[in-house]
C-alpha cells in the first residue's frame, strides 16, 4: 500500500487504531504536507484525521496535540528543503524520525504527557526546537514559510 493509499484508507475509516503505528503517522503527515498548500493546512488535516481515528477507537483522549504538531513540523522542514524526495529517503537521512520517543529529546516526560500538552501546543522544556510550532495553531497565514530546521 502506498502512502497515499494508506492515507485515503485511514480517512475512510478502513484502518483500525491497532494497525496504525508510528511509521504510519509519518506516512500520512508526509502525504498531507505534499497535498496541502501550507503547513497549517497539513497540520489541520492531521489533527482531524487522528482525532477521528481516536474517537472511532473509543479513545478520544489518545489524541495528543503537542506530539502531533511536533512530528508534522519536523517533517515539514524536510519536505520544504526538498519536497521531491520520498519519505523513505528522508527517514534514511534522518533515522531519529523513526524513534517514536524522539520528542523526549526535547520534552521531559512530565511536560510531554501533561493534560495541557495533550490538548494544546506546549514548548519543549529540555532543549528548544528550532521551529515555532505555535504558529501552526494560529489562524495566521504567515506560518506558510517558516524558517525551521531539523534537529540533529
Amino acid at each position: 500500500m502506498t502512502d497515499v493509499e494508506l492515507t485515503r484508507a485511514l480517512e475512510r475509516g478502513e484502518i483500525v487504531n491497532e494497525n496504525f503505528h508510528h511509521i504510519s503517522h509519518l506516512q500520512v503527515a508526509w502525504v498531507y504536507l505534499t497535498e496541502s498548500s501550507s503547513v497549517l493546512e497539513a497540520a489541520a488535516k492531521m489533527r482531524h484525521t487522528l482525532r477521528r481515528l481516536a474517537a472511532v477507537a473509543g479513545e478520544p483522549q489518545k489524541y495528543h496535540q503537542t506530539i502531533t504538531l511536533f512530528w508534522v513540523h519536523l517533517l515539514s522542514r524536510a519536505h520544504a528543503v526538498d519536497g521531491g524526495r520520498r519519505l523513505e529517503d528522508v527517514l534514511k537521512a534522518n533515522p531519529q524520525l523513526l524513534a517514536k520517543d524522539f520528542p523526549l529529546a526535547y520534552y521531559s516526560t512530565e511536560r510531554l504527557f501533561s493534560d495541557e500538552a495533550r490538548t494544546s501546543w506546549v514548548e519543549p522544556d529540555v532543549k528548544p526546537l528550532s521551529i515555532d510550532a505555535i504558529e501552526t495553531c494560529s489562524s495566521s497565514p504567515s506560518c506558510d514559510a517558516p524558517n525551521w530546521s531539523l534537529p540533529g
